[in-house]
């Protein structure tokens, strides 16, 4: 099994945070369970099954290799290996302000989760940026970023179910102008009442604008967007956790770990410990 961790979280369009191949062991199972964030497996060899809900229907997939399944972010999920030819996958996990974009573009959502290629070989293009970038796992983050765009460049390309998506660009403006100005005021103690009155709307409306474009709330992003510099601190400095905390906009440690650890799934000492000894 190969699993890389992206340490590197200064991309907002598409953030990665962990890509790997497996060749899995006959009847070999994950979940019921959800995740986090979005998953896309995509399947080199033999066989299995995925099972997910959508809209109160549960659904059931039998794949083989060329394809590829999406999993959504807060979806209990289900996939198991076939008992005499299992899958081997390789997979990347992701989010960010274009995730939904780009998914929708590729025709894939959670209620539509299955890739399968416009040409017979179309999948060997679709895949092979996410090969490339487990076969170099020395390249820089912005090299490993161009392959990731690469990736679902090659998804929308080659989709089956790919479909133009309708322009709307003063939205993306917003949501564009939001990201650059938490990046620059996040150590701040910054409110959604303050972004929305830097972009001139009203913050209820700014609030539905944002989630429908990005699928999660000012509130959200804002607070990933100061955990991901936190693991910059806690990756690359000695600073204790509440000099981290100050740094990223949390004069309350308590509040720091509590929002570090609903983003990490681990407190800030615990992700410090590992990440080092990476």
């Amino acid at each position: 099994m190969q699993n890389y961790l992206f340490l590197n979280n200064d991309f907002f369009d598409i953030t990665i945070y962990q890509y790997g191949r497996e060749p899995c062991k006959p009847y070999h199972t994950f979940g019921p369970a959800i995740r986090n964030h979005y998953l896309i497996h995509c399947i080199l060899s033999g066989k299995g099954v995925y099972r997910a809900k959508a809209q109160g229907q549960s659904a059931e997939y039998h794949l083989h290799k060329g394809q590829a399944f999406l999993i959504e972010p807060n979806h209990i999920v289900h996939y198991s290996a076939d008992g005499n030819d299992p899958w081997e996958y390789a997979w990347i996990e992701f989010d960010g302000l274009k995730a939904k974009e780009f998914l929708s573009h590729a025709g894939l959502s959670h209620g539509c989760p299955i890739f399968n290629a416009s040409t017979e070989n179309g999948w060997l293009e679709a895949f092979s940026p996410l090969l490339y970038m487990l076969g170099h796992p020395d390249m820089l983050p912005a090299q490993t970023m161009g392959y990731a765009y690469l990736f679902f460049g090659s998804l929308m390309e080659h989709s089956a179910t790919a479909r133009p998506l309708p322009r709307d660009d003063i939205k993306k403006f917003y949501v564009q102008s939001t990201a650059g100005y938490i990046e620059n005021h996040y150590m701040e103690n910054i409110t959604i009442e303050d972004i929305a009155s830097h972009l001139g709307l009203n913050r209820c409306y700014f609030s539905k604008l944002f989630k429908k474009m990005t699928q999660k709330s000012p509130q959200e992003f804002l607070i990933t967007y100061r955990v991901h510099k936190a693991c910059e601190y806690l990756r690359s400095t000695d600073l204790t956790i509440a000099e981290i905390a100050n740094q990223v906009g949390y004069p309350n440690q308590f509040h720091f770990t509590r929002a570090f650890k609903s983003i990490m799934q681990l407190p800030p000492n615990e992700w410090r410990k590992r990440n080092r000894q990476l």
